[in-house]
């Protein structure tokens, strides 16, 4: 085996790494198995594409055919991820046989190869694969429309990370609001490799060597880093996933469907009383320490359509229900909090005490409402 430059030990380095991280998950037991395993099957063909030093050397040379085939499978990866965010996002998502379009762009790679490649011979296929000085129209297309795929699905990935996280604020009172920003600093990374990964392709196809070579060693190091970040990530956190209902619709979509409801104003008599009720319900029953509390219980509670209750509080209060509740749970944390009597009882089970689930999500919230963390105000507060 001969390794000619740095960026091919980062990128047998970054191969390696993402076939252990698969396996890894692929073992690992989990409620969510199918997100490992489209996360599994993206990182095989992360580790495919990575390794190409070495198929390079040892497919190509013997098996042009199928060592190209391996190359297009990167085709399928951009699907993958997305499929993976919709999984981890949503709690409804199942793979259906009409998601199979997503491979289009593989298909349509392959059969563009068909007549001048894969029907060729052998001598042929190899003349094609070392002419890196003049690369057939195909595989320029084939480049093109990668990156292409590429953006796109990038793209499609933050609508969902941001749909769902609006999704989540607007109908639960509790989750991993840090999970989405997670998500987003994740497809982050990859957006910013695909950036370079272009500009490698297009010196490539340009002939310029010390740029392409650059552009390697850079794009093999953002993809060894992001991996062991992915694996770090994932080994710290098992259990980040955020859940909301895909079928459910934004509030903006409630009141455009309804054109009735987007000229509600709290002033209105009858809204007046609605909210005025709501904020009876809060106070008295207490409906907030109920950890899972979401806005189709509480329209049940006060039995009212859960739409105008979401168009109550999202729209005409300006406010998510995630935060409008949250705002109840952090007021009895803080009673808790300042009362001496209660000083024996920890932060952690104050915090699941009033509603909160999780240790993270309770002092962000404590800390954006009174701009102390939990153990600052008792300190400060308690008498």
């Amino acid at each position: 085996m001969v390794i000619n430059s740095i960026a091919d030990v980062l990128n047998i380095l970054t191969a390696f790494l993402s076939l252990f991280f698969a396996f890894f998950l692929l073992t690992l037991k989990s409620k969510n198995r199918l997100s490992n395993i489209l996360i599994s099957i993206y990182l095989i063909i992360i580790a495919i594409d990575s390794g190409s030093v070495l198929s390079g050397q040892f497919i190509l040379p013997y098996h042009p055919g199928f060592g190209l085939f391996l190359n297009t499978l990167l085709f399928l990866s951009p699907p993958l991820l997305y499929f993976y965010i919709c999984s981890v996002t949503y709690e409804d998502f199942k793979l259906k046989w009409k998601h199979l379009w997503h491979t289009l762009p593989f298909v349509i790679a392959i059969l563009l190869l068909i007549p001048r490649f894969y029907l060729a011979d052998f001598d042929k296929k190899i003349g094609i694969l070392k002419a890196n000085d003049d690369l057939i129209i195909e595989l320029k297309l084939i480049y093109l429309l990668l990156h292409l795929q590429i953006a796109a699905y990038i793209i499609a990935c933050y609508i969902v990370i941001l749909r769902s996280k609006k999704l989540l604020l607007e109908n639960y009172s509790n989750g991993n609001v840090n999970y989405y920003n997670w998500l987003i600093t994740l497809i982050t990374l990859i957006a910013f490799e695909s950036v370079v990964s272009t500009f490698k392709n297009v010196f490539m196809i340009n002939n310029l060597d010390v740029p392409y070579e650059l552009a390697m060693t850079i794009t093999g190091l953002s993809a060894l880093l992001f991996i062991c970040w992915l694996v770090i990530k994932a080994l710290k956190t098992p259990g980040l996933y955020g859940r909301v209902d895909s079928k459910q619709l934004l509030v903006k979509q409630l009141i455009a469907g309804s054109p009735q409801k987007a000229t509600l104003a709290v002033e209105d008599k009858e809204n007046y009383e609605t909210l005025s009720r709501l904020k009876r319900h809060m106070e008295t029953e207490a409906p907030y320490l109920e950890t899972s509390l979401s806005i189709y219980d509480l329209s049940k509670q006060l039995d009212l359509p859960s739409k105008e209750l979401s168009v109550l509080i999202n729209h005409n209060l300006d406010r998510h229900f995630f935060d409008f509740v949250n705002e109840y749970r952090i007021k009895k944390a803080m009673e808790i909090l300042a009362d001496a009597s209660k000083s024996n009882l920890t932060i952690l089970e104050i915090l699941y005490e009033v509603g909160f689930n999780s240790k993270s999500s309770f002092n962000t919230a404590f800390k954006k409402y009174t701009k102390l963390t939990p153990t600052q105000y008792r300190k400060n507060y308690s008498a």
